[in-house]
C-alpha cells in the first residue's frame, strides 16, 4: 500500500533574483579646447582696479594743483607749512593787555603759556603800563608764541620828576645870577642835568618785625626797610608761607641792602619738596613759566641796577636755583630795573 504524504501549509521558498548593477553612465562630452573660462571678477581684482583708479586720480589732482595759475610751486609752500606744523598744536587766544600794569600782564601771559617781549617807549601813560601789544587781542596763536608788549618807559618819568625836585627849584636863583654875566650862562643851563641824578642810597637799614606774617607781606616790609630777604622753608604747623622765625630781631641796625634769613613754614601737611629752577638772567615771563613747570609760584620785587643789559632780567632769587621749596610755595625774585 502506498501512502501519499499530505502537502504542507508552508509558503513555497522564494527564489532570490540575481541583482545586476546598471552600467555606468557615459562620460559627458568635452568640447574641444578645454572647459570654458570662469569670467567672474574676484575680490582681489576689484582691489587692484580700485588702487589703480586712486593712483590715477591722485596724479591728476596733483598735476592740477601744481599747475594752477601757471605756477608749479603754488602748492609747495602750503605743503611745507602743513607738514612742518606739529599735529595737535594747542592754540590760545591772546588776551587784552593794553592798560594793564607790567606785572599782571606778564603773569597772565605766563599762565596762558605765552612768552613776552618788552619794549619801552615814552608816553603820557603812567610808568609800567602796557600802551600797545602785538598780536592784537583775540588773535589765536600757538602755545609758546611770543607776544610783544610796549610799556611806558620809566626813564622819561624820572627826568620829569627830577625837574620838579627841590634841588631844581633852587636852580633859578643860580640861573638869575649867572644871567648877569655872559660866560657863566652856559654853566647855568647845564645845572639841571646834575639835579636829575638819583639821591644817594642810605648807609643803614633797620630790621622790622615780620614774624607771623605771610611771605609776600614780610619780603615787602624788608624791601621797604632796605633789606633783602633770604627764604628758607622749614617744617611747621603754620599755614604754608608763614614766617615762623627771622634771623635778626626787630630794631637791629645793619648795612643797607643786607640779606636777612626768614624761616618760612612748609605747611601743616608737610608738602612735598620741589627743586627750585634757576631763573637768573631770564625775563619775568620766562621765570613765571619755569616756576609753574616746577609746581611753584613766583613773587618779585624791582631791584635798581646800573647796567642796561640786566634791565628786565632776574638778577637775584631766593631760594637759589637747585634749592628746595614745598609744592605751591612762592619763590622770591628781584627784577632788574635800570636807573640811569
Amino acid at each position: 500500500m502506498i501512502i501519499l504524504s499530505e502537502p504542507t501549509d508552508s509558503w513555497p521558498t522564494i527564489e532570490r533574483d540575481t541583482l545586476v548593477a546598471p552600467p555606468p553612465p557615459p562620460p559627458p562630452l568635452q568640447p574641444q579646447g578645454g572647459p570654458p573660462p570662469d569670467r567672474r571678477i574676484g575680490a582681489g581684482m576689484l582691489l587692484a582696479l580700485g588702487a589703480i583708479v586712486l593712483v590715477v586720480l591722485g596724479a591728476l589732482i596733483a598735476w592740477v594743483l601744481t599747475h594752477r595759475n601757471g605756477n608749479p610751486n603754488a602748492v609747495a609752500a602750503t605743503t611745507v607749512v602743513v607738514t612742518t606744523a606739529p599735529a595737535g598744536t594747542a592754540k590760545v587766544v591772546v588776551p587784552r593787555l593794553i592798560g594793564m600794569k607790567e606785572e599782571p600782564a606778564l603773569v597772565r601771559l605766563g599762565r596762558l603759556g605765552l612768552r613776552a617781549t618788552e619794549i619801552q617807549r615814552p608816553s603820557p601813560q603812567p610808568a609800567g603800563v602796557v600802551i600797545a601789544q602785538r598780536p592784537r587781542e583775540a588773535s589765536q596763536v600757538a602755545k609758546g608764541s611770543r607776544v610783544t608788549i610796549v610799556l611806558d618807559s620809566a626813564p622819561a618819568k624820572a627826568a620829569t620828576t627830577a625837574s620838579t625836585s627841590p634841588a631844581a627849584t633852587t636852580s633859578p636863583a643860580t640861573t638869575t645870577s649867572a644871567a648877569t654875566t655872559g660866560p657863566t650862562t652856559t654853566a647855568a643851563t647845564t645845572t639841571p642835568a646834575t639835579t636829575a641824578s638819583p639821591p644817594p642810597q642810605p648807609q643803614s637799614a633797620t630790621m622790622p618785625d615780620v614774624q607771623g606774617r605771610t611771605e609776600s607781606s614780610a619780603v615787602q616790609s624788608l624791601w621797604s626797610a632796605g633789606i633783602l630777604a633770604s627764604l628758607v622753608f622749614v617744617p611747621g604747623t603754620d599755614t604754608l608761607g608763614t614766617v615762623v622765625q627771622q634771623a635778626k630781631p626787630s630794631g637791629t641796625t645793619m648795612p643797607f641792602h643786607s640779606h636777612v634769613q626768614l624761616n618760612v613754614s612748609r605747611g601743616p601737611h608737610d608738602n612735598p619738596l620741589q627743586a627750585v629752577p634757576s631763573v637768573i638772567g631770564k625775563t619775568l615771563t620766562d621765570a613765571v613759566s619755569s616756576m609753574q613747570a616746577a609746581h611753584l609760584r613766583l613773587i618779585y620785587l624791582r631791584y635798581p641796577i646800573t647796567s642796561r643789559t640786566q634791565a628786565g632780567r632776574i638778577v637775584q632769587q631766593s631760594p637759589l636755583g637747585g634749592g628746595k621749596a614745598p609744592q605751591n610755595a612762592q619763590v622770591l625774585v628781584y627784577l632788574g630795573v635800570f636807573k640811569g
